[in-house]
């Protein structure tokens, strides 16, 4: 048994191995197509779900409010604020609370605290307010205010 390599030429591959510049252009090309299709589209997904939690945890705090009313048969004060559903307030006696498990709950998905309205009058109902991804009020589309109006 001999060496049978022996008087043969090494055979090479027909194509060059590697890619060229060309191709690892359109390459890129095709990525950067395709990220400005998706990315767009992944950012407004984010947009509406932050407004989605926003809303739940407005309502969260309304259901924690009414109970609040519940017990005290009286809405927070505006100096008590939305503190009132997780600290006792200074006075009062038949506090029940907390009235929610967790201090996230009074921040928007933005990180600025939900703003609460009390009642103005006896037998009229709260607002709740976040001001959006702008933190500032007014705005259109994902910069708009979210308000919640206690319904009776």
């Amino acid at each position: 048994m001999g060496d049978n390599t022996k008087g043969r030429r090494r055979e090479r591959p027909s194509r060059r191995d590697g890619y060229t510049l060309t191709e690892m252009l359109v390459v890129l090309v095709i990525i950067g197509l395709i990220s400005a299709i998706v990315v767009p589209q992944t950012l407004g997904q984010m947009d509406r779900a932050k407004v989605r939690a926003a809303r739940l945890k407005m309502e969260s705090v309304a259901a924690a409010l009414e109970m609040y009313s519940a017990d005290l048969s009286r809405y927070p004060t505006p100096e008590e604020g939305l503190a009132a559903l997780t600290d006792p307030p200074e006075g009062v006696a038949d506090w029940a609370g907390p009235y929610l498990s967790d201090r996230s709950l009074l921040k928007d998905p933005w990180g600025a605290p939900i703003v609460y309205a009390p009642p103005p009058q006896d037998g009229e109902r709260f607002s709740l307010t976040s001001y959006g991804s702008d933190k500032a009020a007014g705005g259109t589309g994902f910069k708009r205010d979210i308000v919640l109006q206690a319904s009776e």
